[in-house]
């Protein structure tokens, strides 16, 4: 009975992408939208995630609990990209 609760789970490791409900990233779909179809990303709404100084000025979110900030969307998803290849839960 303890290896059913405590056992590991055949399901794979996935990177986790939160996105402020403020900020714009959050809304447009060119960053959003493409994360959400990938299967090794999941993809979270927030409240206030405290970066409050980054979210007034750029488009932001956290890749696995870091920040990542860029000045448009397209160059966001980039830089989300980059960081799930450098920093990867798998």
């Amino acid at each position: 009975m303890l290896k059913k609760f405590f056992g590991r789970k055949n399901e794979p490791l996935k990177n986790k992408v939160e996105f402020c409900v403020s900020n714009e990233a959050f809304a447009h779909p060119d960053v959003y939208n493409v994360l959400e179809q990938r299967e090794d990303v999941i993809v979270e709404d927030a409240g206030c995630n405290s970066y409050c100084e980054i979210c007034d000025c750029h488009y932001y979110a956290l890749v696995n609990g870091e920040p990542v900030a860029a000045d448009s969307a397209k160059e966001l998803l980039e830089k989300i990209e980059e960081a799930l290849k450098l920093n990867s839960v798998q």
